[in-house]
């Protein structure tokens, strides 16, 4: 019997002519994870089969499928060859009872089975059958099909049987890189991680752009921005983060600015300074944490100011949620606790009462004549790049992948 893990994805099944790209791209993901835990990872019958190196501990295994996306749920177990010379009934048998047997405390137990191969000479029930016989007479555990302790699944592949233990239920979604490239406009406060994380969650490649009230982007590293960095990064390992000085912009616009359009205006600096990075940088898209009428800056007209006239697409995955469940989420995220830190962030320089209805045509006549574009140009020549180990300079439109 091989000891594997079996991977099962969640949504993939609907995308037609396109479904194998997006196994390749989850069965890569689990494979790059897994690294030298996994002797071997292969698709079949829709699942990730991952047949796990001697010695490796399951927990472990845990810790790293936990974040990955796309994921229904996985599961240990055990795989057996079978035939047309041979069922694979008996090696079946006894993978289910070393299963049983690791699971001191259960008293009651069922089979489930699935036959993914429709050449497989006997029926589902049967599977059940034979496999609960042999638990019950090598273990006296007691069959219970409505509530059982614990519940055993036999997958019936094209070759093989997978006899499995304890379901983890995954995050879903869609696979790492399946969605596009997207740079999400991180701010470190509640809605900005949880922005981020829902769209790799649908399978975006996400970095993070911040700005910040340092006068070197060095001063950022150990602050919670870099801490909410390390959880994001749990999820997609490739992140970056890209660390803008707000001084350049706040010399210019500080005294030019009406102070109830100054929260509106620094906005529309971030979106048009994010547009510029991603028209660089090959971005597809903008994301941000804005909730409709969660703050002041967040009203229809609002976000329409400091919107309007970009040329990428800005996705707002929180625009109808309450705080409520945009917290949930962050408590399970595991990002809440950091989030709530203090930090000195750009917008606590700003006017503490914004206009909720900023005119549109007023911020276009501020971008012209403060000259939003310089603003923005000097602003990178000052701004690094964090992947989680080493900051450093980087030339804009030649950052390597």
């Amino acid at each position: 019997m091989k000891e594997v893990v079996v991977v099962h994805y969640s949504e993939l099944g609907t995308k037609g002519g396109n479904r194998r790209v997006f196994e390749r791209k989850f069965a890569e993901d689990v494979r790059r994870r897994l690294g030298p835990r996994a002797l071997k990872v292969r698709l079949d019958s829709a699942r990730v089969i991952v047949e796990l190196a001697p010695g490796t501990d399951r927990a472990d295994i845990g810790r790293v499928l936990d974040p990955v996306f796309g994921m229904a749920w996985y599961a240990f177990g055990y795989l057996v060859p079978w035939s047309s010379e041979n069922d694979g009934l008996s090696e079946a048998e006894s993978a289910a009872v070393a299963l049983a047997r690791a699971e001191p405390v259960v008293r009651t137990f069922k089979i489930e089975t699935r036959r993914s191969s429709k050449k497989y000479p006997h029926l589902s029930h049967a599977v059940c059958v034979r496999l609960g016989d042999a638990v019950v007479s090598a273990t006296g555990l007691r069959v219970d099909v409505h509530n059982p302790d614990r519940t055993l699944y036999a997958e019936v592949l094209e070759t093989e049987i997978a006899v499995l233990s304890h379901r983890v239920q995954g995050l879903r979604g869609l696979p790492q890189f399946s969605s596009g490239r997207m740079l999400c406009l991180f701010s470190g406060g509640i809605d900005s991680p949880v922005a981020a994380w829902l769209m790799m969650r649908r399978g975006a490649k996400v970095d993070l752009l911040h700005f910040h009230p340092y006068r070197s982007s060095d001063e950022v590293i150990g602050t919670k921005i870099t801490k909410l960095f390390s959880v994001l990064a749990g999820f997609n390992p490739d992140l970056r983060l890209f660390l803008v000085p707000h001084d350049r912009y706040q010399a210019t616009a500080s005294l030019h600015v009406p102070p109830a359009c100054e929260t509106v205006f620094f906005r529309r600096f971030m979106f048009r300074a994010g547009e510029e990075m991603a028209n660089a940088l090959s971005y597809q898209a903008l994301i941000t944490g804005d909730s409709l009428g969660q703050v002041a800056s967040q009203t229809v007209e609002n976000l329409m100011a400091v919107q309007t006239e970009l040329s990428v697409p800005v996705f707002q995955p929180l625009i109808a949620s309450d705080k409520e469940s945009i917290i949930a989420l962050a408590k399970k995220m595991d990002v809440f606790d950091l989030a709530v830190q203090p930090y000195k962030d750009c917008c606590s320089l700003l006017a503490k009462k914004p206009k909720t209805n900023v005119d549109t045509a007023l911020i276009r006549r501020l971008e012209q004549e403060l000259d939003l574009r310089k603003m923005i140009s000097e602003s990178f020549e000052a701004a690094q790049l964090w992947d989680g180990r080493t900051l450093r300079s980087f030339p804009r439109g030649k950052v390597k992948e």
